[in-house]
């Protein structure tokens, strides 16, 4: 397939939401509220994923247009079991960890076929990988592989001027409800910018991303957590 120019003549641009969490569901109404047309990507759980992550795609392309901006929110529902390291048997860790890898790597690659040059991704995710979470090893193990997955693709992709960044909240605010009761995420103390809407600072990033100004930028983590965790 070949990739359309990117028009940055389109503020804010066309963007599609991929996921089932909160964090999705919340960021879409969010990125609305800014401007964008959005789309949504149901992760879902096809046979087929590649076909249809790209069936999706192409379903949005035809409704709203041809996407600018792909923002990936998503983590298996099976990711928010919380339980002791030693008592994970191979099909709860790979429901719960690397179903999540794998899903994060097929909607890359679904962005990137679809996505034109000078396009954008913003893969959130949840803080728990960078705090650790007593409970949550699956979990967290799937949020760090997918954060240094989204930073090989932004070396890989700078070709195509395809910025890929990340952009952490907390826990509660990526799961909702489905946050998992038995999880201790620790206290770090009183956030620096004291009570905010996660979900909001992170659809304000992704619209600071998406701008002419986002092309300088890629590889990074950035938190929407109101200066809790101070990523490195």
């Amino acid at each position: 397939m070949t990739s359309p120019t990117h028009n940055p003549t389109i503020t804010p641009p066309i963007a599609v939401v991929a996921g089932t969490t909160a964090a999705a569901t919340g960021l879409i109404t969010r990125l609305a509220d800014r401007g964008h047309t959005v789309g949504h990507v149901d992760p879902g759980t096809a046979v087929d994923p590649r076909a249809s992550f790209d069936a999706a795609f192409d379903v949005v392309a035809e409704q709203i247009g041809v996407p600018e901006v792909v923002v990936l929110a998503h983590l298996d529902p099976a990711a928010a079991t919380a339980g002791p390291l030693i008592e994970l048997d191979p099909e709860t860790w790979d429901a719960a960890g690397e179903r999540s890898i794998r899903v994060a790597l097929q909607l890359l690659q679904a962005a990137h076929r679809h996505l034109p040059d000078g396009g954008r991704v913003v893969v959130v995710l949840p803080s728990v990988a960078t705090i650790g979470v007593p409970g949550l090893v699956p979990m967290c193990t799937a949020v760090e592989a997918i954060r240094v997955m989204a930073k090989v693709a932004a070396r890989r992709w700078g070709g195509r001027g395809i910025t890929v960044n990340v952009v952490l909240v907390p826990l509660d605010a990526f799961l909702g409800e489905a946050t998992p009761a038995g999880a201790a995420v620790p206290s770090l103390g009183l956030a620096s910018l004291g009570e905010r809407d996660a979900l909001d600072d992170a659809a304000g990033l992704v619209l600071m991303l998406a701008g002419p100004d986002g092309t300088a930028l890629t590889g990074a983590t950035l938190g929407a957590d109101a200066g809790t965790v101070m990523v490195p």
